[in-house]
């Protein structure tokens, strides 16, 4: 997909990418500065903010957005603020997404006037299945008109250009590009992983990974230049929302800060590759474009200052705020259920005796009747066969191919996507050949 840039970003759209900027760079040196007191491990978004607050601005309350744990300049370009973010940095109690249980930059919302989020994994890459699946329950529920938007959804899930190596990434390109999902993997590739840099760990970078993948369109966005991001995802998101098939977008970036509280720059890369790094700080890139369109540079003075200003209150308080009672532990483990007990007679009087495998066909009938958002997928389950073991049969003619189909060999998406379908409302019933294929050892 091609870049084709002539947009004018606003004036006030620059200022309010320079003042969530200098807040994430008062952030991170204020955690730097508070080691002692940020005992968490943590990760900043330093050298990855202009991708992800161009990225951010575009969204809206009907989008939904997977964050993974470098990404606190999404949150706050969606709306979090920074006491809030804290929040879950000191592990507090009141930490908006997971009550003090989660490490910083895990969020999860259902805030009705943001995008949503569903809970993210600390596991690099896995954030990409869940997310798909949300992506192919939009698609479901607007293909069954379930539910009416105002606007079309748009699914952003975000990753590390490293962890583009974990199979889990394939299975989810290949389903979005195959499903024509609407959701933009947005790859940032600051070249590290952890210690281990690109030339050891990759042949090619995201971009041209993904060029095998018919049907999953790509483009290429300098991550350091918030006007060129801010573009370049501006297209990406109305390509999406009109055209409702799938992007990788892989934005090139810088680390400026460690890798993560525990694993230091220090430890690992030289005075030569840092400076490369900051020479491309995207705040002084953005800065410096302000200075040049004529923005007074005492006002961007102010906007710096008041930024700390605001960091250290935010921390302040944050500090202050109550802690996790020990007694609340167990709390938020499993959703709550209305069926608590089984009820009704298990062998009715005069009943007829049938085999289990009938007995789970005329189950998942009953539920896809009586349930228009039920819907069941798995390896063999299509029409055709109707499963190894007849599992499934006359479903697939019953209900139709968009309701029961086949998936490819990917246990991972198959059971994964069940997380995302479920966070959009639909009932998905999934189906694996054998226990052996998920077997874990």
């Amino acid at each position: 997909m091609e870049n084709t840039l002539n947009e004018k970003v606003s004036q006030d759209i620059l200022l309010k990418a320079y003042n969530h900027m200098m807040l994430a760079k008062a952030m991170a040196d204020i955690y730097e500065e508070n080691r002692n007191v940020c005992k968490y491990v943590h990760s900043t978004s330093r050298g990855h903010e202009a991708i992800q607050l161009a990225t951010a601005y575009q969204l809206k309350k009907e989008d939904w957005v997977s964050p993974y744990y470098r990404d606190e300049s999404i949150l706050l370009g969606i709306g979090f603020e920074p006491y809030q973010l804290m929040l879950q940095l000191l592990a507090k109690a009141e930490d908006p997404f997971s009550g003090g249980r989660s490490y910083y930059s895990h969020p999860s919302s259902r805030d009705e006037n943001m995008p949503k989020i569903i809970h993210q994994s600390s596991a690099t890459g896995m954030q990409t299945i869940p997310t798909t699946g949300v992506a192919q329950g939009i698609k479901y529920i607007q293909d069954f008109n379930l539910e009416q938007f105002d606007n079309n959804p748009v699914v952003i899930c975000s990753l590390g250009d490293n962890s583009v190596t974990e199979g889990e990434v394939s299975e989810a390109f290949q389903f979005a590009a195959l499903h024509q999902l609407p959701i933009i993997f947005l790859v940032q590739d600051n070249e590290w992983g952890i210690s281990v840099t690109k030339d050891e760990a990759r042949t090619c970078d995201a971009y041209d990974f993904v060029a095998g993948f018919e049907g999953l369109g790509r483009m290429r966005v300098d991550g350091t230049d918030f006007v060129e991001s801010f573009e370049v995802m501006k297209k990406a998101v109305d390509f999406v929302r009109a055209e409702r098939k799938p992007l990788v977008v892989c934005a090139k970036t810088v680390l400026i800060g460690h890798h993560t509280s525990g694993v230091r720059r220090e430890f690992y890369r030289d005075e030569e590759d840092l400076t490369k790094h900051r020479a491309k700080d995207p705040g002084e890139i953005l800065r410096n474009q302000l200075l040049e369109s004529g923005t007074d540079e005492e006002l961007l003075k102010q906007i710096t200052k008041k930024a700390r200003l605001a960091a250290e209150e935010a921390f302040e308080r944050a500090q202050k705020a109550e802690d996790p009672k020990p007694e609340t532990v167990m709390q938020h483990i499993f959703a709550p259920t209305p069926i608590t007990e089984e009820v009704g007679t298990r062998e009715p009087e005069g009943g007829e005796k049938i085999v289990m495998v009938d007995a789970a066909i005329h189950a998942i009938q009953e539920i896809m009747w009586k349930h228009p958002e039920a819907l069941l997928y798995g390896q063999d389950v299509g029409e055709r066969i109707g499963g190894v073991f007849r599992e499934t049969v006359t479903l697939g003619k019953k209900f139709g191919s968009k309701r029961v189909f086949n998936t490819a060999i990917q246990e991972a998406y198959i059971i994964g996507s069940t997380t995302g379908m479920s966070a959009v409302g639909l009932k998905p019933i999934v189906e694996v050949q054998f226990a052996d294929y998920i077997y874990p050892g």
